[in-house]
């Protein structure tokens, strides 16, 4: 019963698609016309199904090369083939993984929320002003160098700096409670001989105290800002790239993800994200297709059938493949669906290059621009967590010889008290208050 259940939204397709396709007599055109984006699409919907980039990345350039869609066409079936599979793939998350959103659902109404809001303004005002090819340009600029920030974080900066941080951390912790240690036994020492003695460590935990406040303050600041200002700015970006190109929430909500987990002690897993991202991106898409079938008034605007028809022959395929992609969102999958995920975004972008930009060199240079940025900004950001990797290293040294050195000094004056014992000499300790 399990097994079955969680394909239930392609049982009750199945049936409706039959009566469909044998009532307008479709399979045939559908089929032999559209069989190239079917065998596009079996491997595009599983990528939908575990990634945050959605099947378009699959879709586009079967779509372009072989079937010669506009840029408008490959919108709209990009919107319309998502709204079953990834439906489909969010339903699965629903009944079988709802521990990878149960901790993030009010994160994720607000951000489908705002969402909603950037397709809207994308459908309406945007659609005047911006052209489909300048959102193509944006979008595949800005998933390009998202990767790279991504790779940079998974195999330099999370790899190498966290761990050697971890040790320092422990490491200090390490000899801060070694220096309490010999702070308690000298205080006990003062007690037993009735002599008076400074509150080291009530000083010490206030001082900590007021950092700590500090830092609070300075995390809660943070991540008002997060939610406040990156939340609605992301996903209404997101919303308005859905809107042009067929997708973008997806990798939108990825990505304000990412800049939860800098800003934040509560980290949203790879897995987490990509299964919010699915159904935010699955109810993208039923809004833009409803927005879609529902703009008639003006018939150079509304879809084609060649767009229907590609969508019967492929949603019978996407509706299996994009809930099976999701049942890989496990553990033992996330490193192997992020490297599937980074070779997408490369894979994007040399597609777009070849297909769409071709000899535009103004294109090219706002694009290399952009990329040599975020470059210099990952050179710079490895080369100042270098630096402060080294002085860590250099602060932790000078902590470890601490309590030698302070444990040397004790020891040499109890030698020197034990022989002025052995002479007999008396030692008299004169406290004068001040």
């Amino acid at each position: 019963m399990k097994q079955w259940a969680s394909f239930l939204p392609a049982c009750l397709f199945f049936p409706c698609w039959l009566l469909i396709g044998t009532r307008e007599d479709l399979f045939a055109d559908a089929i032999s016309t559209y069989y190239p984006m079917m065998i596009a699409m079996i491997i595009g919907s599983m990528i939908a199904g575990s990634t945050p980039l959605g099947g378009g990345i699959i879709a586009f350039p079967v779509s372009v090369i072989i079937l010669n869609f506009t840029s408008t066409e490959g919108r709209d079936f990009s919107l319309m083939i998502q709204s079953f599979g990834m439906s489909a793939a969010s339903f699965l998350i629903f009944y079988k993984k709802q521990h990878l959103i149960a901790a993030h659902t009010d994160l994720l109404c607000e951000f489908t929320f705002f969402s909603l809001i950037g397709m809207v303004i994308g459908m309406g005002p945007v659609s005047e002003v911006l052209t489909p090819y300048t959102v193509d340009i944006i979008y595949t600029t800005v998933v390009t160098c998202l990767v790279l920030i991504f790779i940079y974080e998974d195999f330099l900066h999370s790899k190498a700096l966290p761990k050697r941080d971890r040790a320092s951390v422990l490491h200090l912790e390490k000899n801060e409670d070694s220096d309490r240690a010999f702070v308690a036994e000298e205080e006990e020492e003062d007690a037993d001989d009735g002599e008076p003695s400074l509150d080291l460590a009530t000083n010490d935990d206030s001082n900590k105290a007021g950092v700590t406040g500090e830092d609070e303050q300075e995390g809660s600041l943070k991540q008002k800002i997060v939610h406040y200002v990156c939340l609605p700015l992301f996903a209404i970006i997101g919303g308005i790239l859905s809107s042009q190109i067929g997708s973008g929430s997806d990798i939108a909500f990825y990505f304000f993800g990412s800049v939860v987990n800098a800003t934040s002690s509560h980290k949203i897993s790879g897995n987490s994200l990509t299964a919010v991202s699915v159904i935010v991106m699955a109810t993208m898409s039923v809004c833009g297709s409803v927005l879609r079938v529902t703009t008639q008034s003006d018939q150079a605007m509304a879809v084609e059938l060649s767009v229907y028809l590609c969508l019967f022959a492929t949603s019978p395929i996407v509706i299996l493949g994009a809930p099976v992609g999701s049942l890989f969102l496990k553990p033992s999958f996330e490193r192997i669906l992020k490297l599937l995920f980074y070779t997408l975004g490369f894979l994007q972008f040399i597609i777009f290059g070849v297909l769409k930009i071709g000899d535009d060199i103004i294109a090219w240079i706002i694009i290399s621009c952009s990329i040599l940025f975020v470059l210099l900004s990952i050179v710079t950001h490895y080369l100042i967590s270098f630096r402060f990797r080294g002085q860590n290293t250099r602060r932790r040294s000078g902590s470890k010889s601490r309590p030698a050195e302070t444990t040397d000094r004790t020891s040499g004056m109890e030698e020197a008290i034990q022989r002025m014992s052995n002479r007999d000499e008396t030692i008299e300790i004169i406290v004068t208050p001040r």
